[in-house]
């Protein structure tokens, strides 16, 4: 039989670390176990092709980097080398879904606009041909400054609300799978699910996006729209660039959700 296709996305804003070191110890994890004969691990990987992108934009990272973790500014090393937001980059498909709807045209497989590859960054066209290139059913991207399972949509289908930062619901027709995809891991975390972090209270620990905050041409409704692949975008700690010695700790809370998470393809 066909293995399912999995992806995780991690470091797409470059100051948003912690995504990046977890990718990092979830391989070597997946590895080991997997060499250990553990069961679990070893039916996940036989059965599951697993792809892994620890850093999107590994340009960002470098500024990032440099500034380290005390004195890191809260945009510094976030967009590309060309001062360009990758989550902000990818073709919009969501007014294209929102407009057909209307005139009960297609909800998915939207295809891309005839100059989409002119409009879009490197890393961005190099991550629209990998999912291309393969039939990805389930991700997630790795964020930073937020604990929180989010689920598409992130753009507000009601424009009124664009500027203000709590928008409106926006779900898409697969609502509920996605409710249960980020609960999965919400669930899984030690402490995302508990709600009130960083500030904020997400009940359950998941919040669609665009009741959050609206957010135009995001690689989660990209997938969604284009490839039909159900992607959510995991936001891991507060602290976007955590010290190396809270290392350990993030990665004991996340170990079980990033495995569970998986689990579900």
């Amino acid at each position: 039989p066909v293995e399912p296709e999995f992806k995780y996305v991690g470091n797409m804003h470059g100051n948003e670390v912690l995504g990046r070191e977890l990718l990092l110890q979830l391989s070597e994890f997946l590895c080991e176990e997997y060499r250990r004969g553990n069961e679990r691990i070893t039916h996940l990987i036989l059965n599951t092709r697993i792809h892994i992108m620890p850093s999107m934009n590994p340009d960002g990272y470098e500024v990032a980097a440099k500034q380290g973790p005390d004195s890191n500014g809260y945009l510094t090393g976030r967009n590309n080398a060309n001062g360009v937001d990758l989550n902000r980059n990818f073709p919009d498909l969501n007014t294209f879904m929102y407009y057909s709807g209307e005139i009960r045209g297609p909800n998915h497989h939207i295809p891309l606009p005839d100059n989409w590859k002119s409009q879009v960054e490197p890393e961005t066209l190099a991550v629209i041909q990998w999912i291309s290139s393969y039939n990805f059913v389930l991700s997630a991207n790795l964020h930073g400054g937020a604990v929180v399972a989010n689920y598409p949509y992130d753009k507000s289908q009601d424009q009124r609300f664009k500027n203000h930062r709590r928008t409106v619901n926006t779900p898409t027709p697969d609502d509920k799978l996605f409710q249960k995809l980020a609960k999965t891991y919400s669930y899984a975390h030690s402490w995302m699910h508990r709600g009130w972090n960083c500030g904020d209270y997400f009940a359950e620990g998941i919040t669609n996006g665009a009741s959050w905050y609206s957010l135009s041409k995001g690689m989660q409704d990209f997938n969604y729209l284009y490839t039909n692949c159900f992607e959510i975008t995991l936001e891991l700690s507060c602290n976007k660039f955590p010290p190396e010695e809270d290392l350990e700790r993030q990665w004991m809370a996340n170990r079980e959700a990033l495995v569970a998470f998986i689990e579900e393809v």
